[in-house]
């Protein structure tokens, strides 16, 4: 990336941060992420040649660092202090949108494994069961995918293929409607009234379900674009 021709703070940050890819780099090694199969799950659209590109950038301005693996394993990448400074700038980006650009998911945003993914990271390890629980989604209509969450020891881990265990509990969900309810936009119970998913099991994990997951995040940012929303209609 070229340099901008401006002598000024915002534009130093603008050439670490002013593409793409490199803030959502670090939004998954922010919410956990460490090994470089990991970051290209949580950014399915990059390939990976340029993650690997975007990593050794962000390793050269000294943002992030990479810890060599184990004979004939892979390294981990982490933030460095400077790139630890930029989690509220990240997370301030996102809040920003969540108020006033943000919407529903177009039909190209729609991704079901992604949203098996996002449920992975947003799993809150004290309220998920004490025992092993296997968890069967079919996302349905655009992105639809299938796979199975095996949940057990305050993790979940994501499953593409059927891990040959019993299932717990069942999930049919529109894609959409799943990833509008992750991001803190609707509640789940308005999926399940609507129709848009519908769980099948025993009633203790069905309700408990959706308290395994926190979609808090940008609740109080989606809350004022909503009463911009209803006055801009009241003004109109």
């Amino acid at each position: 990336m070229g340099r901008y021709a401006d002598y000024c703070p915002i534009s130093s940050g603008v050439e670490v941060l002013g593409d793409r890819w490199t803030p959502l780099v670090i939004r998954e090694l922010m919410v956990g992420a460490s090994g470089f199969n990991e970051i290209h799950r949580g950014i399915p659209r990059i390939s990976r040649t340029l993650l690997a590109q975007r990593l050794r950038l962000l390793e050269r301005r000294g943002l992030i660092r990479r810890e060599a693996g184990a004979r004939g394993r892979p390294g981990n990448y982490t933030l460095t202090p400077a790139g630890e400074s930029l989690t509220p700038v990240i997370w301030a980006i996102g809040h920003w949108a969540a108020e006033w650009i943000f919407g529903d998911p177009a039909e190209e945003d729609r991704d079901g494994l992604s949203v098996m993914w996002n449920l992975h990271k947003q799993a809150i390890a004290a309220k998920l069961p004490r025992q092993r629980t296997v968890l069967h989604l079919r996302l349905t209509g655009a992105g639809a995918a299938e796979g199975w969450l095996d949940i057990q020891r305050g993790s979940v881990t994501v499953c593409k293929d059927d891990p040959g265990y019993d299932v717990d509990l069942a999930i049919e969900a529109d894609t959409g409607q799943m990833q509008r309810w992750l991001v803190g936009l609707v509640p789940f119970r308005d999926l399940v009234a609507g129709g848009h998913a519908r769980l099948l099991g025993p009633s203790r994990l069905a309700r408990a379900f959706p308290t395994w997951f926190d979609n808090s995040q940008f609740a109080e940012s989606l809350r004022r674009a909503g009463q911009h929303h209803r006055q801009d209609a009241i003004s109109a």
